[in-house]
């Protein structure tokens, strides 16, 4: 009985030991990145980049044309919020008095 247990013990051991020494290859490789480009970079889509886990990340596009500071009706896109005459394409501050700029909504109507 003494030497069935014994020989028992030293097998588990023996797994023990063997399965501790095992790593996964994939795991001890490095993870490298794939870049796949968009089929035109104008159409608005993202790279997608995929690790070697299989998750994908998504990269928003660089922007494009800046839209002008006024349309073709001559509406400014940012307006002063105390009425000022002019405007800007961007948002900032009032070039004449220093408030903030507003979005001006007329401007995306056609």
């Amino acid at each position: 009985m003494k030497s069935s247990i014994l020989y028992f013990v030293l097998f588990s051991l023996g797994l023990c030991l063997i399965s501790c020494k095992s790593e996964k290859k994939a795991d001890a490789a490095p993870a490298t990145e794939t870049t796949t480009p968009a089929a035109d970079p104008n159409a608005g889509a993202a790279p997608a980049t995929q690790g070697t886990s299989g998750s994908t990340t998504i990269t928003p596009p660089a922007p494009g044309t800046a839209e002008p500071a006024q349309n073709a009706a001559g509406v400014w896109h940012f307006t002063c919020s105390k009425g000022c005459p002019g405007g800007a394409g961007t948002q900032g501050n009032c070039a004449k008095c220093g408030n903030p700029l507003t979005h001006n909504a007329a401007y995306h109507t056609k």
